[in-house]
Order: structure tokens, then sequence, then C-alpha cells
């Protein structure tokens, strides 16, 4: 038993120094860093966006606590009705982010950074891109899945339901791969996209029934750039009914930022724990 706690007290405080240089390392801006960064910026959910609404005046809400307020503050001082206020919400955020991924800063979460250099994704920033509400809100873009976390944390806020609205379209030269969000009022589903911009008229619930049919003239109105020839079933879908659709993701991108700052302080305090045990069991042994 003792000979096995001395070969894990060892692998602790290798682990620990380990971890701690590491840290160290990623914070080093005069250190070369670049090996561990995808070779592209970008994640699955690209598309291209002309004429964007972006008001840098909307840059102070800068935390999803200011966002919230402001926009429930808005409602309630011009008396919005329901329909009114998600209209309101998805003209909000047009205005409020540009159309570009927020990843992560590898300083932030290195130790993030190392799991997906060594995922499948390790050319794009998949895992990268920031599910942090709060993180994304300190800067003027966003994507769509990021966009929409936000949309839907403001519908949560005046009670509204709420759904995810995914796409996955194959076509050449790459597939088309977007989020979007979907809110029930009196009980008709709009849909809505605050991040591609589309023109869609925000009054009609036709919307997102003509896009989960398969509507291929519809889908191309909406997103000119993206034209596709046709729509697989199930190509466009709902899913993830008043929740997070990216629980996991953000419980991975906290554990992650755990170790990168806290790995070497547990791996010290499990050393110093299991040093204690071993002496509770020379003494106990001694006793015998």
């Amino acid at each position: 038993m003792i000979f096995f706690l001395n070969l894990f007290k060892q692998a602790l405080i290798c682990l620990s120094a380990i971890l701690l240089i590491l840290l160290i390392y990623f914070q080093s801006s005069t250190i070369d860093r670049d090996w561990i960064k995808p070779v592209s910026e970008g994640s699955i959910y690209t598309g291209t966006i002309f004429n964007e609404s972006f008001d840098k005046k909307l840059l102070h809400l800068n935390t999803m606590k200011l966002l919230e307020e402001y926009f429930l503050s808005e409602i309630s001082k011009n008396n919005f009705t329901t329909q009114q206020s998600v209209i309101f919400a998805d003209n909000l955020l047009r205005e409020r982010f540009i159309h570009r991924n927020i990843n992560i800063k590898l300083e932030d979460n290195w130790f993030l950074y190392l799991f997906n250099f060594m995922s499948s994704h390790r050319n794009d920033s998949t895992y990268l891109s920031s599910l942090d509400l709060d993180y994304i809100l300190k800067f003027d873009g966003a994507i769509c899945n990021q966009q929409a976390l936000i949309f839907q944390k403001l519908m949560k806020s005046i009670g509204l339901d709420y759904k995810s609205v995914l796409f996955n379209i194959p076509r050449y030269p790459e597939s088309f791969g977007h989020f979007a969000s979907a809110v029930k009022i009196e009980n008709e589903w709009f849909f809505v996209d605050t991040n591609l911009e589309p023109a869609y008229d925000s009054d009609d619930s036709t919307t997102l029934k003509a896009l989960l049919s398969g509507d291929v003239a519809f889908f191309n109105f909406l997103y000119p750039t993206n034209t596709v020839e046709e729509i697989p079933e199930g190509a466009i879908k709902v899913d993830f009914i008043n929740e997070n659709p990216a629980l996991y993701g953000k419980i991975l991108q906290n554990i992650c930022y755990f170790i990168s700052w806290y790995g070497w302080i547990v791996c010290v305090v499990c050393y110093l724990l299991t040093n204690q045990l071993k002496k509770s069991l020379l003494k106990l042994s001694s006793h015998h």
C-alpha cells in the first residue's frame, strides 16, 4: 500500500509541475504558441452575410445582465406586445453583433485548446467557440449558435417558449451548417435568425413550417448566398424545447477552464492529502 502511495505522490508532483509549466507557457506572449491554434478560426456554423445591421452604440451592453435589463426596460417603456417584443429582440441582436466567430482566448483556457488540438476538429474551432454568454458579449461579434443562445435567454426572460432550429444541408463545396431559433406566440411558432439576417416576415408563422417541409425555393429566397438544389428530409429540424442546446459543450469548456487555472493546485492538495494518509498508515502499522 505504501509503495503505491509513493508512486501516486510522485505522479501528482509530476502532473502538478507539468500543469503549472503549461499555464505559464500559454500565458506568455513572447513564445510562439501558434502550433496549438486551429488553421481556421471559423466553426462549422459559417455563412456569408451582406448589408449587416450593426450599431456600435449598443456595445455597452457587454454582459447578459445589462442586455437583459435593457431589453426588459425597452419593452416596458414602449409597452410592446409579445409579438413586438420578439421582433425587438431580433433587431436588437442583429444590431448588437457582427457575424463573426468569437473563440475563447488561448490564455483564458489553454487546456481547451489542447483538447481541441487532440480532437478530430484540430483544424477548426468547433470546441473553441465560446458558449459563455457573458464572454461572448465582451466582443462585437458572434456567430449563429452564439447569437441564438443569447436570443433564447431573452425569450426566457419574458416567459416565452423557445426551441432551436438546426440546419445541416448537403451542398457543394461545403454543407450549410446553421443554427437559429423559434419562439412560440399564441400557439404558433415563429422563426428567428438574428445572425444571417434573412428577410422574413416576422409576423408570419408559416416561415418555420416552410423550412421544415424542405421548401427549396423559400430557403433560397431567405439565404440567397447559400442556395441549395434540394433539402433532404431532416436536414432542417427543431430540437431542445426550452433547453440549453449547448449545455454539454458549456460543461466541457468549464471543466477545461478549471484544469487550465486550478489543475496544478488540485494536484498539490491531493499530494498533501496522500502524504497525510501515508503518515497515518505508517503510524497505524507501527502500533502493530
